[in-house]
């Protein structure tokens, strides 16, 4: 496990990386504040204890019957849902240390509820590259799964092991573990989602763009949230630009723009968008859109700490900018966005985008697709958002 933060110290580190541009500053100081509620009560007991998650469910404006015990699930459910506000918007420490405090608060008898509150810290630890820490968090998952029969934590152990297997380039363990989830019984929905999603990315790494789509679009239609449906719609998107098919992959970006997408999918999704419309596009209509996902890319990395917070996705959308710009016959642009992409690769340890600096991607020849797969590219025209590039592309 990783040892959790006060919440103040936290909530510093996470700012530190963070200039706080586009948020809300009250929505932070809330955050801060049931943090620290959460904090106190954790070190609370009995009458006391339940004072103060009282206070914290009335401020989130959940209100408990009068004289009705506070119970464990509603107060995960409400924690759980701010700790994802947090981590969406990158304060993964205040996330992490806000759900340690939780766990002091939920009986141990609460199982199915202690594995949620796990698995989600297991996922905001992989996401800070402590990948050891995420390891234990999903062991420890698995075996209240296995010991207590509750396939929902089994199926989100297995979904979480098998995104550490695809990070570490083990391909068939990946595979193996998120086709379990998906034919696990019990199994939750976001559990099910991710693991389409991912076994998209097998998919499509292996050019099998067919399967790719197939396991992409499940994706979008088990979505649950605006969040997941973005990111499955840029995924898609993603893997249609993959397999040559620029003009469907740049419908597909503009569907998941138009949903706000949050900075870990913005930046991915305006990188693609970017590297989609200067293949897609005659050149002066290409430019103008490719200068405008530029300016946005950039606020957003200068906002995030120059790839101090979100290093990989910053630094993967300004390489992706750089050779959209290029495309465009914007040099000058290009060297400089390049320049800093280089910047936060090498300072990371990202081989691969140094070595995709020094040799640009390029949009291949459409693949041929299966009248399955161009069925779902007509499902994805239809989406809210391809309209604004429908005309151009």
């Amino acid at each position: 496990m990783l040892a959790p933060l006060s919440s103040l110290e936290a909530f510093r580190r996470d700012a530190v990386t963070l200039d706080g541009a586009g948020m809300d500053d009250a929505t932070v100081a809330t955050w801060l504040e049931s943090a620290t509620r959460l904090e106190r009560a954790a070190m609370a007991r009995g009458v006391e204890r339940d004072r103060l998650l009282v206070g914290l469910l009335a401020q989130h404006r959940v209100v408990p019957f009068p004289a009705t015990p506070v119970s464990a699930e509603t107060v995960a459910s409400t924690v759980g849902m701010v700790a994802k506000e947090m981590e969406d918007q990158a304060y993964l420490r205040l996330a992490h240390s806000t759900l340690a405090s939780l766990l002091i608060v939920v009986p141990d008898e609460a199982v199915l509820v202690r594995g949620r509150v796990l698995a989600q810290q297991g996922r905001i630890v992989r996401r800070l590259g402590e990948i050891e820490a995420a390891k234990r968090y999903y062991a420890a998952v698995s075996q209240l799964g296995e010991e207590h029969n509750l396939p929902e934590l089994v199926g989100r152990a297995w979904a979480g092991f098998g995104v550490l297997a695809q990070t570490r380039g083990d391909y068939p363990e990946a595979r193996r573990l998120f086709t379990s989830v998906v034919d696990l019984p019990g199994a939750a929905d976001d559990s099910v989602a991710v693991a389409h999603q991912q076994l998209m990315v097998a998919a499509a790494t292996a050019k099998d763009y067919d399967t790719a789509t197939a396991h992409a679009w499940k994706a979008f239609q088990g979505a649950s949230t605006t969040n997941q449906e973005t990111e499955a719609l840029f995924n898609l998107a993603q893997l249609l630009l993959d397999a040559g098919h620029a003009r469907a992959a740049l419908r597909g970006f503009a569907a998941a723009l138009v949903r706000k997408p949050i900075p870990r999918f913005a930046l991915p999704t305006l990188g693609g968008a970017a590297c989609a419309a200067a293949a897609a596009l005659p050149t002066p209509a290409a430019r103008a859109l490719v200068r405008n996902f530029a300016e946005r890319v950039d606020g957003l990395v200068t906002n995030l700490g120059d790839g101090a917070s979100l290093p990989y996705p910053s630094a993967s959308a300004l390489v992706e900018i750089s050779e959209a710009l290029s495309c465009v016959n914007e040099e000058e642009a290009s060297r400089r966005i390049a320049a800093r992409a280089e910047t936060i690769a090498r300072a990371h340890g990202f081989h691969q985008l140094v070595h995709r600096l020094e040799n640009p991607t390029i949009v291949p020849a459409p693949a041929e697709l299966a009248p399955e797969t161009t069925a779902i590219i007509s499902a994805v025209d239809e989406l809210e958002g391809t309209e604004l590039v429908g005309a151009s592309a």
